[in-house]
């Protein structure tokens, strides 16, 4: 039998700056070194502690939400991502704001951070979870199912009626060879005719051409990066809500017309499968136009 992998942190801290998405507050965020277990875990402006895992999220509305108390990070998906898929195993992240900065949508400069900060053995075993039978969860129109598979793939189907997005499914057979060229790029996104609602309600007051893209009846706010770039920004978000079922596990997941919400039901079934303790949480669910 092969030894499993070393747990890792960042070899080194490193920081970024910018605009939350949501909040549209300027925001920092700093990675640090962490001790082997300790997991990912995000400390608020007041030295408020809140674990990355699925018992502490808050919020799901258009944005994964994480807290504890009174404390709490929002937008934390994308940078979750970025670590599920390339490691560190453990971090500490420290955020002066009310939000994760949303750089330029994507994951891409979490990507780049996390070369420029390197990674640090740690000489104990990652932890990683078995996924003994399929999980599943679901309501209405969504659905989503994870069954044991040699690594992590993922099958992503969504439908815009009435969009130039359209109807768009997306196959990924290795998350962790195909993220940081085939997924991290891919930016979040607003259907047009809802953008204006949005920011009534207190949403998107960051959100702009230089991070997000507009998706109307007949074209997009500007250039796409990928001509799928709506379901593979589904892909991303749903990797980032799955890191929080606290391990890393291989499974084929399948995935149709997600949410943030509808993600993070799945992270509870999956953290329940691996003999964590349920957590009651949000859990309205649907198709939203921002993921």
């Amino acid at each position: 039998m092969s030894t499993p992998a070393e747990q890792t942190t960042v070899a080194a801290p490193v920081t970024r700056r910018g605009v939350g998405l949501h909040t549209g507050a300027r925001t920092a965020l700093r990675l640090l070194p962490a001790e082997p277990n300790a997991g990912i875990v995000f400390v608020t402006r007041s030295g408020a502690e809140i674990p990355a895992t699925a018992d502490h999220v808050a919020a799901s509305e258009r944005a994964t939400t994480l807290g504890a108390g009174e404390a709490s990070v929002r937008s934390v998906e994308h940078l979750l991502a970025a670590l599920y898929a390339l490691g560190p195993d453990n971090v500490r992240i420290e955020v002066d704001g009310p939000e994760v900065p949303a750089c330029d949508g994507s994951a891409l400069e979490w990507v780049g951070a996390l070369a420029e900060a390197g990674q640090r053995p740690l000489g104990v075993p990652r932890r990683s979870a078995r996924l003994p039978h399929p999980v599943w969860a679901g309501q209405g129109a969504w659905w989503s199912v994870a069954v044991p598979a040699d690594r992590l793939a993922l099958a992503v189907a969504v439908e815009f009626e009435g969009t130039v997005a359209g109807r768009q499914v997306l196959w990924v057979d290795s998350v962790r060879e195909r993220f940081e060229r085939e997924l991290a790029p891919a930016r979040t996104f607003a259907l047009a005719d809802e953008v204006a609602r949005l920011r009534a309600a207190g949403l998107a007051l960051g959100g702009g051409a230089d991070n997000a893209f507009a998706v109307g009846p007949d074209g997009y706010s500007g250039p796409l990066r990928f001509p799928d770039e709506v379901v593979r920004h589904k892909a991303l978000d749903l990797i980032g809500d799955l890191a929080l079922c606290g391990a890393r596990f291989e499974a084929q997941v399948f995935a149709v017309r997600p949410s943030h919400s509808a993600n993070v039901q799945l992270a509870r079934a999956l953290r329940a499968a691996f003999g964590a303790p349920a957590a009651v949480g949000p859990t309205t669910a649907g198709q939203e136009g921002r993921l």
